[in-house]
């Protein structure tokens, strides 16, 4: 027993550290102390223990983060141990990660390179993100830093990424204080020491400043219908009610842009979407749809009208298990595995929308988990980021929180402001340096009002990726070492 819990606690009390940090509570500052106890084991461990180790620390884990998928996923087949299926092939695909990562890092401590082991975890939580077909950005160790923007702005020189590198560089520093040894720390570790504390300094001084722009006003049009479990008919017919009161307010506001849910339009097969605000709007408005493009093609797609012309942007990532399901050909058990609207296809090319005088970029429910999308819209020219969603299908269960959370790092990342609505919420909207300014109450129907500076450009740095492609780089680097060596040998 105390043998099980010398290899097993040290990860696994991380793990749930680390949880903790995420919702339901939410305690922000463990995100610099969680990962010490499994430091401290990676430190006077080896390669095999790391990677066993990382496994079980990513399998736990995960299995937190990804629980939500049960319920979610019940819903719609009526079958609970369907449902349990993708929940834990998501826990076991995540051990995998976990375990290169605990492996990487386990080497950094082996050769002494202690300074690159957050740049390992970075780059680890950026190929988890970025992996073709199973691309899922959750849980990342930043995350929870949304609810202190000030600390989080290096967010726009490199992707929330480099906010992880940083705080595991805390969780790294105070590990090697607590590890003792001779009186005289060498020159690398008291660098190692300060750098996280210096690093600050530009995250703070970037918070200060907002950049230059042009007032205007916006309509969080959150109607209050459940788009998730509502039958069609009646939906329709609560969002033709909705309509009439969230219309009547925008114009009222005499709002630059009204902004409501995805799915609010529909189906619809071509450019111009049939809804209750008629086939010209009395406001500019943006909302999301289920666009259809023949029988074998069906998109979900943002609609824009800008006061003369429509103009539509398909959605370019889609959720896994919710939009598509991924090795359906492969795996036969998940040829049974039905949605509502079938499989979904992917955007043809990534599109930034222009409404009016104003650039707008459009994130469409999942894909606000997404940093190189909020990056690729700024670069583009956007002014404002607008997320549309459905978040009704998860309001009972902890990816709700997760979701809107995400939203705000995309306007740190960018430098934008963001406006997100859904049909039941959580609504809100930020200014361009993530703070939370406006927020409708889940369930609510409401047209709320945002006053907000809108700047002429995103004043992030453009090149954001280029931490992500270093933390990769230094990664096949420690990989690459170690594969030298054994040769040699």
């Amino acid at each position: 027993m105390k043998k099980l819990l010398s290899s097993w606690g040290p990860w696994l009390l991380s793990a749930l550290l680390l949880g903790m940090a995420f919702p339901p509570l939410n305690w922000w500052p463990l995100i610099f102390f969680a990962l010490i106890p499994w430091l401290r084991q990676l430190r006077e461990g080896d390669l095999k223990g790391g990677f066993w180790g990382g496994y079980g620390f990513g399998f736990v884990y995960f299995g937190f983060q990804m629980f939500w998928i049960v319920p979610f996923v019940e819903q719609w087949t009526g079958k609970l141990g369907l449902a349990v299926v993708p929940w834990l092939v998501c826990a076991f695909l995540a051990g995998w990660f976990y375990a290169l990562v605990g492996w990487l890092m386990a080497r950094c401590y082996q050769r002494g390179w202690v300074w690159l082991v957050p740049l390992v975890w970075a780059g680890i939580e950026g190929f988890r993100a970025y992996i073709p077909g199973l691309a899922f950005p959750w849980g990342n160790v930043s995350l929870p830093l949304w609810q202190e923007p000030a600390l989080a702005q290096l967010g726009a020189y490199g992707t929330m990424f480099l906010v992880s590198a940083w705080v595991v560089l805390v969780s790294v520093s105070i590990t090697e204080v607590m590890a003792g040894g001779s009186k005289e720390w060498p020159l690398w570790k008291r660098g190692m020491a300060a750098l996280w504390i210096l690093l600050v300094i530009p995250s703070l001084v970037r918070y200060g400043s907002m950049p230059p722009g042009e007032k205007k006003v916006f309509t969080l049009g959150q109607p209050g219908v459940d788009m998730a479990f509502t039958q069609p008919d009646e939906e329709r017919a609560q969002l033709t009610d909705a309509t009439r009161d969230l219309l009547a307010a925008a114009i009222e506001q005499k709002t630059n842009l009204l902004i409501l849910p995805e799915g609010y339009a529909g189906s619809v097969v071509g450019e111009v979407p049939l809804t209750p605000l008629g086939y010209e709007p009395a406001v500019p408005v943006i909302m999301g749809a289920h666009r259809v493009a023949g029988e074998a093609k069906s998109y979900q797609t943002a609609y824009a009208w800008d006061g003369s012309t429509w103009s539509f942007a398909d959605k370019t990532r889609l959720v896994v298990f919710g939009e598509y399901v991924p090795l359906r050909d492969q795996l036969p058990f998940l040829k049974n595995f039905n949605l509502p609207a079938g499989d979904l296809m992917a955007a043809e090319e990534f599109k930034t929308i222009q409404v009016g005088d104003m650039k707008v970029g459009q994130l469409i429910c999942f894909e606000g988990v997404f940093p190189d999308l909020a990056v690729g819209h700024s670069n583009n020219g956007a002014q404002v980021l607008v997320q549309m969603s459905i978040d009704d299908w998860y309001e009972a269960t902890l990816a709700h929180d997760q979701l809107w959370m995400s939203t705000i790092w995309r306007s740190i990342e960018s430098g934008l402001p963001v406006m997100r609505v859904g049909g039941r919420g959580k609504s809100l909207a930020t200014d361009a340096r993530g703070n939370l300014i406006a927020e409708v109450p889940v369930g609510a129907r409401a047209a709320r009002k945002v006053e907000v500076v809108v700047p002429e450009r995103s004043d992030a740095f453009g090149g954001r990726f280029w931490f992500v492609y270093l933390t990769w780089a230094v990664c096949v680097f420690v990989w690459a070492d170690r594969m030298r060596e054994r040769f040699k040998k």
